[in-house]
């Protein structure tokens, strides 16, 4: 069974009894209000990494994606927190209590610094980031507005407006269409009576009478005057007809554009109030995540300020911090686990000896012949409490 240990650490008396008293009643707070803010930098860290794995696994099974989310959460947190503090800790008693006493301590403290500050960086990223990402991107996406029911009432105001013009249009045509046939007939009647006259007194001049030849042509002449005159107030008619028909076509176009018009500034309007809503929205956004995210920088910040001013109180203080290895059980579900494990290879291979007809004696002896039986050899050359070869030790430091 694998040998487990814990270090467990213990703090010496204070030798420094004035620094000690003086800033005692303050440093339980100090400690509690870091963990408050690193508890604050978490959280926000678990936004961040949540928005970040969901819009990248957009297409991926809704189950799948929140697990993987869940796990990328508390083990990215665990990281930055948990080892940060840890970390800090370290390079703070270093500093305050002057260990770099040679080039392996510098060493060690170089890398340890390097991703302490690393993990910091990281830290306030995600947070101050992550906080003010999720306030503005839970603003609404703008939408445009939906003009269907005003095109529909400018279309139907159109229609109306165009059967209006279209009844006066036809009252235009069927009162010049009268105009010209009374005018055309009264001229027509006018020029027949006096080309009736023209051949009575032709008829006359036929018969011998002279002087009837001059009024034949007197009555033509009016005749053919007055057929000038019918063209002449017919194509009058027409002229006034098409003046009637542009004025009217005319009024009916300016009529619709007032209408179009009209139905544009009401779209325009109300687009207007949607981006000046969404501009609104966009803004409170901005200023609440701005917010926010000045308060988790000064969160983290502030958490790393605690952890410092904890160690810095204890080196003023005196008191030190001393670790030292504790035996500790295997946890039941390892031993479970391992039970398990056991047992399934010990199934199959006797499966598997069966199938290729080894006898379990044979089989148990040639393995005691064959090679090197570790665990017997270990067992007979190490200590009782030594664990087997090939067993790591599982150090949990707390």
């Amino acid at each position: 069974m694998k040998k487990q240990v814990k270090l467990k650490a213990t703090e010496t008396v204070a030798t420094n009894s004035d620094f000690y008293n003086l800033f005692r009643p303050i440093v339980p707070s100090i400690d509690v209000i870091g963990k408050v803010a690193q508890v604050v930098s978490g959280l926000t860290e678990a936004v961040t990494i949540w928005y970040i794995t969901q819009s990248e696994m957009a297409d991926v099974s809704k189950g799948i994606s929140i697990v993987i989310s869940i796990l990328a959460m508390i083990l990215v947190v665990a990281i930055l927190e948990l080892g940060g503090r840890k970390f800090l800790q370290v390079l703070t008693r270093a500093i305050v209590w002057k260990r770099l006493q040679n080039t392996w301590y510098i060493a060690l403290f170089t890398i340890v610094a390097a991703i302490t500050i690393g993990m910091g960086v990281l830290s306030f990223r995600l947070s101050t980031n992550g906080i003010h990402h999720a306030f503005v991107s839970n603003v609404p996406v703008a939408q445009t507005f939906d003009a269907s029911s005003l095109k529909n009432e400018y279309r139907i105001s159109s229609d109306a407006i165009a059967a209006r013009f279209k009844n006066d249009l036809d009252v235009i045509k069927a009162n010049h269409t009268e105009v010209v046939t009374s005018t055309r007939d009264q001229y027509n009647a006018r020029i027949k009576t006096y080309e009736v006259k023209a051949e009575t007194y032709d008829a006359k001049f036929k018969d011998g009478h002279a002087w009837a030849k001059s009024q034949a042509d007197k009555y033509r002449k009016t005749a053919v005057k007055l057929e000038t005159e019918k063209t002449t107030a017919i194509s009058k008619l027409q002229s006034d007809f098409s003046r009637k028909i542009d004025k009217h076509q005319k009024q009916k176009n300016d009529a619709i554009a007032a209408e179009k018009n009209d139905i544009s500034k009401s779209i325009e309007k109300e687009e207007t109030a949607m981006l000046a809503t969404q501009q609104s929205k966009h803004k409170d956004a901005e200023f609440w995540g701005s917010l926010f995210s000045f308060f988790v920088g000064f969160s983290v910040l502030l958490a790393f300020v605690c952890i410092i001013s904890v160690e810095v109180f204890r080196r003023g203080s005196g008191i030190k911090v001393e670790y030292e290895e504790e035996n500790q059980d295997q946890p039941i579900l390892s031993i479970f686990l391992n039970g398990l494990s056991t047992r399934f290879g010990s199934f199959f291979r006797r499966k598997a000896e069966n199938f290729a007809g080894i006898s379990a004696t044979s089989s148990s002896i040639g393995r005691g012949q064959i090679g090197f039986n570790y665990r017997d050899s270990i067992a007979t050359n190490q200590h009782k409490d030594v664990p087997p070869s090939g067993h790591i030790q599982n150090l949990e430091i707390k």
